[in-house]
């Protein structure tokens, strides 16, 4: 009887728990790109960094963005996600290298429409 009523009041907070991916504004944010044509994309992102023929009427169109500084202002975007301590080693007086965010976005077009998306990057705003 007891586990059923912790499991219950388990099931109870995970219900009230609101789980969404860190990039879940950027995910909705290119949700509605799907339907629109081709030219208000490119009005929009201007000209892709590249552009990759799928079939006769499919291409993917990639946009990339490299920054020196993170546009969300996070500087350890995967402070807790990633550890590696044994790694870490010493600089020996050598310069650091600026770090980079990036962010690419590639959209697929099928007859000059807008059918589908895809991100990847440590700063997708």
């Amino acid at each position: 009887m007891q586990n059923t009523v912790c499991l219950g009041l388990l099931l109870l907070l995970l219900a009230g728990c609101n789980i969404t991916s860190p990039n879940a504004a950027y995910e909705q944010k290119l949700s509605q790109w799907k339907g629109k044509t081709a030219e208000q994309l490119y009005d929009a992102f201007g000209t892709p960094n590249q552009t990759s023929p799928i079939d006769d009427n499919t291409i993917m169109v990639t946009y990339n963005e490299v920054t020196n500084s993170p546009l969300d202002g996070d500087f350890e975007p995967y402070a807790d996600e990633l550890n590696y301590e044994a790694m870490a080693v010493p600089s020996y007086g050598t310069m650091a290298l600026s770090p980079l965010y990036y962010c690419q976005t590639s959209f697929i077009l099928r007859d000059d429409v807008v059918v589908d998306y895809n991100f990847n990057g440590d700063d997708c705003l």
